[in-house]
């Protein structure tokens, strides 16, 4: 499989190593070099931002009430922010810490 980075020029060498030694928190993976979404990745160096919050996720746009979910905007110089949606609280709460671990550079507007 080919993964490729969704910041054009800010590719990854070895990709394959990195993505043997990346963690999973639900769907994604997250490695030292990586957050890993589907066939694509963001370098964690190009994270400029980090910010959690709660939501409500209605499959298929139906009414009623909503599924609670917790999803992580990351800010990487992309014209969008990058929009993760994790099920539980501490699975984004170890993804943020797992990303600032490697990179502090970001502004962590979490709290």
């Amino acid at each position: 499989m080919t993964w490729k980075s969704m910041i054009p020029g800010c590719e990854i060498e070895d990709i394959k190593a990195d993505r043997r030694t990346a963690k999973s928190i639900e769907q994604y993976k997250v490695s030292e070099k990586a957050v890993y979404v589907k066939a694509e990745y963001i370098p964690i160096s190009q994270i400029r931002g980090l910010h959690m919050q709660p939501s409500l996720y209605t499959p298929s746009c139906s009414c009623g009430k909503g599924i609670p979910v917790f999803k992580i905007r990351i800010d990487c110089g992309k014209d969008k922010p990058v929009v993760l949606m994790l099920e539980k609280e501490k699975n984004a709460e170890r993804m943020i810490s797992m990303i600032s671990d490697v990179n502090e550079s970001f502004r962590d507007d979490t709290g």
